[in-house]
């Protein structure tokens, strides 16, 4: 798998297991493979030398062949790089919070990074790649808010993107939350929105992505204003202007002290 850079989930795909428990237990040495399982890696990777599969005898790749591991490299993997299952084999949410990020950004400890976070249940997802990511930053604001919990399926190609929904963007050094401009075709590079406009777009590289998570669920303890209120009350107070400029203003202070807005002096 290390060759390939494949995860053990993503070998189980590539093989068209339901999930990756068989191939856990041959690489934590609590089994051997099967004939099977040793036929279906063969027909997936021929480049392969059962000889090394059932023996270890070297070299890996039979004479004349190349592996394709170098072609595919910087391409989107599309596949989640780990995921947790209980003991029925059923994919678990995993709850990704801001201090296990750094954790989950490298590759080889995925796995146990996944391994040690908290789950949840999440009704109607069942059978599909799911995960939760505790939200850092203020770039999503007003929508989305530091400590909120979004919840994410994962994107299989960068052409099923949806223009303008929001996206957990995981690359090789960063864990972001962002809106997409829209579907991209290969090798292009991915423009990445934010709802604060204080944070200018940017484009990310194809190559440097690594996992792609559609937002469909927020979990959040921020409850914003009633902004249709706080608008039909500006209107009133404008319908009011040429009438008691007095009443204008002390209504105008009340607004500010509700929104915590700082009226300028004249």
């Amino acid at each position: 798998m290390s060759h390939y850079g494949l995860s053990a989930y993503q070998l189980a795909k590539n093989l068209g297991y339901e999930g990756p428990q068989k191939l856990y237990k041959l690489v934590q040495n609590k089994s051997k493979p099967g004939y099977e399982t040793l036929m279906d890696i063969l027909e997936n990777y021929p480049e392969l030398r059962a000889e090394w599969l059932m023996r270890g005898e070297v070299p890996m790749i039979r004479a004349g062949h190349t592996s394709d591991a170098a072609t595919e490299a910087g391409s989107y993997p599309g596949i989640p790089y780990a995921v947790t299952v209980n003991a029925q084999g059923e994919e678990q949410v995993s709850i990704v919070s801001t201090k296990a990020q750094a954790g989950y950004l490298i590759a080889r400890d995925v796995e146990e990074t996944l391994g040690e976070l908290d789950t949840i249940s999440v009704p109607g997802h069942h059978g599909k790649s799911v995960r939760a990511f505790e939200v850092a930053g203020d770039s999503m604001q007003p929508t989305i808010s530091p400590g909120d919990l979004v919840i994410g399926s994962f994107t299989e190609r960068l052409d099923l993107i949806q223009p303008k929904h929001i996206y957990v963007v995981v690359t090789h050094d960063r864990l972001m939350v962002k809106r997409l401009r829209g579907p991209v075709k290969k090798n292009e590079p991915i423009e990445l929105l934010s709802d604060n406009r204080f944070y200018d777009p940017f484009f990310l590289p194809q190559k440097e992505l690594k996992e792609l998570w559609q937002v469909n669920a927020l979990l959040t303890g921020s409850i914003p204003a009633n902004t249709n209120e706080t608008f039909d009350r500006m209107l009133v107070l404008l319908e009011m202007l040429a009438h008691d400029s007095q009443h204008l203003r002390s209504i105008l202070l009340d607004v500010a002290a509700r929104y915590d807005v700082k009226l300028v002096a004249e």
